[in-house]
């Protein structure tokens, strides 16, 4: 079983150094004539792989393979429901750069979310047969609901594409809707729920106690937050409260997650490789980070030049999808042994993991300079560099990935 899931977890590297490789085709067509590429399309294409070839399936196959008992995990039923998440998200990668929302990218799309559908009924269904504890079962099955909430944007999406009625509002609103529901939903519940089960048996009695606490508030806090998102609109009273309301419950995410943390620190782990620790921590970083940022938005002035300010917008998606998900999977997949043995690994994850860093800074820069009426064409170029780095070091990380791929199946034929 463990080498069915290292041959899924390579397609998975492998599709984060194609991400890291369109990140920099797009940072290069910023600066320079790339004729033939389409920046919008190629975007989607970027964005929808990032979600499904890379986070998600990763996600898909850690659920399954870490959280599921082995005689579940063994069902077929996974393997051609990650092979049609692998596939869906290899035809978006392919349909939507030549043309955009266009048929075949849209049919690629749709199988994607009906394969996402699937995967949450069965997933949610052995895993309520199982004996996980310490909120592993709550997490998981609060993440794949919000996988199959997050839904309604794209589908009302197709509906304004299809009718050309609604107007901008529900077009923000529909985008804002998915993002909530897969970012502070499925994506950091997911995440959560493998961190908890892979350390719990190490943790004492006093942790437990605050990372269920930690949970809880954590996962009444996403319904709640949702309207975080709506509060660009006109004033509206019950907007607000309700979103004054998640950011009560943020907080409180935010007091029990630094509490569990620290009696983690105090305990210790089993984390025996420092690098592994390391990126473990700017990854947690990232997720106080995050959440810090979305209480910030309930602020008026805040969160108006937030969702005006287009690259504050992009520093907060990188801020999820790079530094607290991508590092914390790569973190994840190491205290499992995937990359032992590498020598090429240790610079590959070095480099990108400052390249993650140097890019949220840039980014972070880009967007205050821009509040303020300073302008800097210094960044694009800051910002390549940084996509450059991304790009060597994804290549450096998926290079043993690869190689271990290609010797199991070599050794099978």
């Amino acid at each position: 079983m463990i080498n069915q899931r290292n041959k899924w977890l390579a397609v998975a590297i492998f599709n984060l150094l194609v991400v890291a490789l369109l990140g920099l085709t797009l940072r290069s067509k910023i600066l320079f004539s790339i004729p033939g590429i389409d920046f919008g399309n190629l975007l989607q294409a970027h964005s929808h792989f990032a979600f499904g070839g890379w986070i998600t399936l990763c996600l898909f196959i850690l659920m399954v393979y870490e959280i599921l008992p082995a005689e579940k995990a063994r069902r077929k039923i996974y393997q051609w429901l990650l092979f049609g998440t692998a596939f869906s998200a290899t035809g978006m990668l392919f349909s939507f750069p030549f043309q955009g929302y266009g048929a075949v990218s849209i049919c690629c799309s749709t199988l994607f979310i009906f394969v996402s559908y699937i995967f949450s009924w069965c997933f949610a269904r052995d895993v309520l047969k199982t004996e996980r504890g310490d909120g592993v079962i709550l997490l998981s099955i609060t993440a794949v609901i919000c996988f199959a909430i997050s839904s309604v944007g794209p589908f009302t999406l197709a509906y304004i594409l299809a009718t050309h009625k609604a107007g901008m509002s529900l077009y923000k609103d529909s985008v804002y809707t998915y993002l909530h529901f897969q970012y502070n939903g499925f994506f950091t519940l997911a995440v959560v729920a493998l961190f908890i089960n892979y350390f719990r048996l190490q943790f004492s009695e006093h942790t437990k106690k605050q990372f269920r606490r930690f949970v809880i508030v954590l996962t009444l806090s996403v319904a709640p937050t949702l309207f975080l998102s709506f509060l660009w609109h006109p004033a509206n009273t019950i907007i607000r409260l309700i979103a004054y309301l998640g950011c009560v419950l943020l907080a409180a995410t935010l007091v029990f997650f630094f509490k569990a943390f620290n009696t983690i620190k105090k305990n210790g782990l089993s984390i025996t490789n420092p690098v592994a620790k390391v990126v473990g921590i700017i990854s947690w970083i990232a997720f106080a980070l995050k959440t810090a940022v979305q209480i910030g938005i309930a602020v008026p002035a805040i969160g108006h030049a937030v969702f005006g300010d287009r690259p504050i917008i992009i520093g907060y998606l990188h801020l999820v999808m790079l530094g607290f998900l991508t590092l914390f999977l790569l973190f994840y997949l190491m205290n499992l042994g995937f990359f032992s043995g590498s020598k090429t690994f240790k610079a590959g994850i070095i480099i990108f993991s400052a390249a993650v860093i140097a890019n949220e800074v840039f980014l972070m820069a880009q967007g205050l300079t821009a509040m303020i009426m300073i302008g800097s064409t210094i960044y694009p170029l800051l910002l390549w560099f940084a996509a450059i780095g991304l790009t060597t070091g994804a290549a450096l990380i998926a290079l043993p990935a690869l190689k271990n791929f290609k010797s199991k199946l070599q050794a099978r034929n």
